[in-house]
């Protein structure tokens, strides 16, 4: 059960992804088939599922740079020297790491600009759905730094190899 534990924990932000994209799903089906069958429609599920979604993208956009699942382009650098690879996969991170740092920076500005600001339907502050720029681009900078940490650890080990 210990394991268990430490594993969802490990992977927090994979279960909440996926927690608030069920729920994303779940609320447009409700909703298609209350119009549909009951010719009603709940207002507000199209708001919170909107929310939801915009959620499971930064967070699991986080996800899945912290597991590298990001789409790139290695045909270059794959023919690279191990050592010239290892460079250019610090300097990625590291210009990975300043934009997400620079756009959790842009994240916080928006919400102070928009805090008088409320959902048309749901009538609660916007910053609610906002927060979720903060939240996934935060998620990132700090996988990125960790990235960063990984890459010069991984160059400094072998340097040591190579110097014994």
């Amino acid at each position: 059960m210990k394991e268990r534990g430490k594993h969802i924990l490990r992977n927090l932000d994979a279960y909440a992804a996926g927690a608030l994209f069920a729920v994303t799903m779940t609320l447009v089906i409700v909703n298609v088939f209350s119009r549909y069958i009951f010719n009603y429609v709940f207002a507000w599920t199209e708001e919170l599922a909107t929310s939801c979604f915009v959620y499971t993208v930064f967070i699991g956009a986080a996800w899945c740079l912290r597991t590298r699942q990001h789409v790139g382009v290695d045909l270059l650098v794959n023919r690279l020297p191990e050592k010239a690879r290892e460079i250019v996969h610090l300097l990625t991170d590291i210009v990975i790491l300043a934009l997400n740092c620079y756009i959790t920076y842009l994240a916080v500005l928006f919400m102070r600009s928009s805090k008088a600001k409320t959902m048309p339907i749901m009538k609660i502050s916007v910053n609610y759905l906002y927060a979720a720029l903060l939240i996934g681009f935060g998620l990132m900078a700090i996988y990125s730094l960790v990235h960063c940490i990984e890459d010069i650890k991984k160059m400094s080990d072998a340097r040591k190899e190579v110097q014994s």
